[in-house]
């Protein structure tokens, strides 16, 4: 696409918001960026990578879930890795179109222009058969797990923005995934970009 965007994709756990962001990134021919600033942010700030296995948008210790490992980082190295992903998503947005998973990024990026978000959310139940496939573990489990990610994603938003924020919060457009499938959402996203790319460029 010619006209420089960002999009910034928020989401319910279980949800498939990455699957979304990976296929529309492959429609559009940018790039998608998810876990990767996290792996970014520990190299620029000299964090050994393997130890922020368990850092993932939540605030480790404060918020941690078992089921997403055992990382070994500190409050304090949490912290820089928060800042230091918010400072590479800003750089991003200066040098090129792309899409971000997550990451606070709707936050982050809050008052640069060009910028859209949206949240992709399910029912729970929805979720919770999803996670079951998934990770292949009882209803019970996923409810679990669906209920603990969910949360953690909440505290990580409202602690990093001071409780100014949530992964809800001032979205240019939702979707129900359960509603329209992987397909129709990464349809609806791209009539949602290429409608505002094209209004831009008149």
């Amino acid at each position: 696409m010619g006209k420089h965007f960002v999009l910034t994709i928020s989401r319910e756990f279980g949800a498939e918001g990455h699957e979304i962001g990976k296929v529309l990134s492959e429609r559009l021919g940018v790039k998608l960026y998810d876990k990767e600033l996290l792996a970014r942010a520990a190299a620029k700030s000299g964090v050994d990578v393997n130890s922020v296995c368990g850092y993932d948008e939540n605030v480790e210790r404060r918020f941690m879930d078992p089921y997403l490992g055992n990382g070994r980082i500190n409050s304090a190295q949490e912290d820089k890795l928060f800042h230091q992903e918010a400072q590479i998503m800003r750089d991003l947005y200066a040098k090129e179109s792309c899409i971000i998973i997550g990451r606070l990024s709707d936050y982050v990026l809050h008052d640069e222009p060009d910028v859209l978000s949206v949240f992709i959310y399910a029912p729970e139940s929805f979720r919770i058969d999803n996670i079951m496939k998934k990770h292949h573990i009882s209803a019970k489990e996923a409810k679990k797990l669906v209920r603990k990610m969910d949360a953690a994603r909440d505290n990580y938003y409202r602690f990093y923005s001071m409780g100014k924020w949530s992964h809800k919060k001032k979205k240019d457009l939702t979707i129900n995934r359960e509603t329209f499938g992987i397909e129709g959402c990464v349809k609806i996203l791209e009539a949602m970009i290429r409608t505002k790319t094209d209004e831009e460029e008149q």
